[in-house]
Parts: C-alpha cells; sequence; structure tokens
C-alpha cells in the first residue's frame, strides 16, 4: 500500500504543531467528553451515556470550551489539535464524521489579524511538507488539474460584497425572515413552508456565491450576519454583522475565525434564543454551559479560528476525498 497521501497528512500536523510551538503558543489537551457544550446554530453534537452512572455526554463539536475557559484563567495565546465530531452531517468527499480540527487564540488581536497568521501558517506548513516529499519550495500547489498560488494577495470580499455582487441582493436588508423570503420568492425560489431566515440564505449562498468563488488562490470572506455569528463582536459600523471569516482554497471551506464576543450577557441571550428556536422547530437540543458563558465574560479581548486540519492536506496531498488521507475512516467502520 502506497502510504504517501496519509503521510502528507501526518507531516501536516507536525508542521502546524511545530509552528505555534515555536511562536511560544501553549499547546492544550482538550477533553473529548464534555458534560455541556455551547449551542450554535447548524451545529449538532453526538451524545454518548456512561451507562455505569446513567450520565451522558457530549462529543465536541470544536475545541473552543476547553480553550476558552483557560483564556479566561489566563494562559495566554493558545491551540489546540483535537478530534471533533458532528451529528446530523453526512459522511461524504470532504467531510468525515470524527475529523481533527486545529483551534488557535491570539490574545488582543482581531479576526483581521488572525486572517495574517492563517496565511503564514499555511505557507509554513506547504514549505514543510515539500520538504518532506524533496520537492524544489513554492508557494503554489497543483490541485485537481488546477494550480492555486498560496503566496501573494488572497481575494478579500465581505459577504454583503458577494451577495451584492453575484446574486444582486442588499444583503443588510434581507436580515428577517420576511424580508428574505420576499427576495427569494422574486428571485424564483421555493418557500412553500418556509418560516425562518437560515434556510434561504443558505440556499442563495451555496447556489449564487459559493459557486463563483474563484479557485486560483485562497478566497476570504468577511464579516457575516450576527444571527449566525452568536460567539462573535459585532461590527462597530454595519448593524446587523460580526467580525467574522471564512476562508476557502480550491473550493473548499477551510476555516472560520471570529474576533471573540467577550460579553457574558449577550452570549447566554444568544444560547437562549437558539435553544427556543430549537423547541419550536422541533430540533435537537442540549444543555449549555453557564459556566462557560461566565468564562467567555471574563476573556481579555482575543480572537480564534477553528481550521480543518484533514481539508488542508487533503489539498497537499491533491486528492478530491478526504478518505484518502485517513487510516480509518467512517466509512469502513460502518461496512464492517
Amino acid at each position: 500500500m502506497d502510504f504517501t497521501k496519509h503521510f502528507i497528512h501526518e507531516w501536516t500536523i507536525q508542521s502546524i504543531r511545530n509552528f505555534f510551538i515555536d511562536r511560544n503558543f501553549h499547546e492544550v489537551n482538550t477533553p473529548t467528553l464534555l458534560a455541556k457544550i455551547p449551542i450554535e446554530p447548524n451545529l449538532y453534537p453526538l451524545q454518548t451515556t456512561w451507562t455505569h452512572r446513567n450520565f451522558n455526554f457530549y462529543l465536541p463539536t470544536s475545541p473552543e470550551s476547553a480553550l476558552k475557559r483557560l483564556i479566561a484563567q489566563g494562559i495566554g495565546n493558545c491551540f489546540a489539535i483535537a478530534k471533533v465530531f458532528r451529528d446530523l452531517e453526512d459522511i461524504g468527499p470532504t467531510h468525515n464524521l470524527e475529523f481533527s480540527m486545529l483551534e488557535w487564540y491570539q490574545m488582543g488581536k482581531t479576526h483581521h489579524d488572525i486572517a495574517k497568521t492563517t496565511k503564514e501558517l499555511i505557507l509554513n506548513t506547504l514549505h514543510s511538507v515539500q520538504q518532506k516529499l524533496n520537492l524544489p519550495q513554492t508557494n503554489v500547489i497543483s490541485y485537481q488539474g488546477k494550480n492555486i498560488n498560496l503566496g501573494g494577495d488572497w481575494y478579500q470580499f465581505t459577504l454583503k460584497e458577494l451577495f451584492q455582487k453575484y446574486a444582486h441582493i442588499d444583503l443588510s436588508q434581507n436580515l428577517t425572515a420576511d424580508q428574505i423570503i420576499a427576495t427569494a420568492k422574486t428571485k424564483g425560489y421555493n418557500i412553500d413552508g418556509v418560516t425562518t431566515w437560515e434556510p434561504l440564505y443558505t440556499q442563495i449562498f451555496i447556489n449564487e456565491i459559493e459557486s463563483q468563488i474563484p479557485k486560483d488562490k485562497p478566497f476570504i470572506i468577511f464579516d457575516y450576519p450576527t444571527q449566525t455569528s452568536p460567539l462573535c463582536q459585532t461590527c462597530p459600523n454595519s448593524p446587523g454583522f460580526s467580525q467574522r471569516f471564512e476562508f476557502y482554497i480550491g473550493g473548499m471551506e477551510i476555516g472560520n475565525a471570529y474576533t471573540e464576543l467577550t460579553d457574558s450577557k449577550i452570549l447566554k441571550a444568544n444560547f437562549d434564543t437558539e435553544t427556543k428556536f430549537r423547541k419550536q422547530n422541533n430540533l435537537p437540543t442540549h444543555p449549555y454551559d453557564q459556566e462557560f458563558v461566565d468564562a467567555c465574560g471574563q476573556m481579555p479581548p482575543c480572537a480564534g479560528i477553528g481550521l480543518g486540519v484533514d481539508r488542508l492536506a487533503m489539498l497537499f496531498a491533491d486528492t478530491p476525498n478526504i478518505e484518502d488521507i485517513l487510516y480509518f475512516p467512517t466509512s469502513q467502520l460502518i461496512q464492517e
């Protein structure tokens, strides 16, 4: 068996770890069993039961809650490379039920600073992998027949700019269910039975924006609607939007970054709103941790990001299938 693609995954993780250790970040081994978990839109945890005590645990959707507790206690710049899990999402070419996430936090920084560190990290990791493969150092990767330049300037747009450019929609005027239902109707979308904002927003984004993202270099989208970003600081000059970015390489979403919300009252209200929404729409819900909410209110100003390690390795290994870089993908387990 040729293990080269698996080794690229291994070298990607090693390089990431070295990058942050060299910059004096603290590495945290975050827990896999959680009694409670942050409640965020479209994120649903897997649940397991400790039979001996009849106690329910949740598997983490990210390392976030553990890291933020430590930040509130003064740990400073920190990172974790952890296994995370998400229910209500099927496996596919770019998603495994159990996947590796890098999450890091920088004190006194914003999501724009995180974007700069992200670029440094990815170039550093690429060069490390190239060295392991005895290849010449370059900023350009070949992914599925297309060259992608990871150096130079990355594409950067706000989400509002992209909605205007590609969908011809003023997103700032489409932040309620009634507004986006009316807009979607005029554009020919099926609105039968739709009573909430998120489904139509997501449809429009996937159909009219995500499909237009160029693939010749990384693409960053800044400033997302606040209702999709409950753990972010809001944008001071853009009501209804929060300081968040997502970035894509080769058409794949790789990471999601925030300027972190440090107001526990607002965070609690956001979690309560999501809990109410799930109950009203018969969606799975779970208890959130008030101690986590309190910890966020004690954090210094900071920013953080969650980055898909497996997808990054896919890019460096030039494979469209996440199973090619995993020794034991979920698909093998469910076929046994």
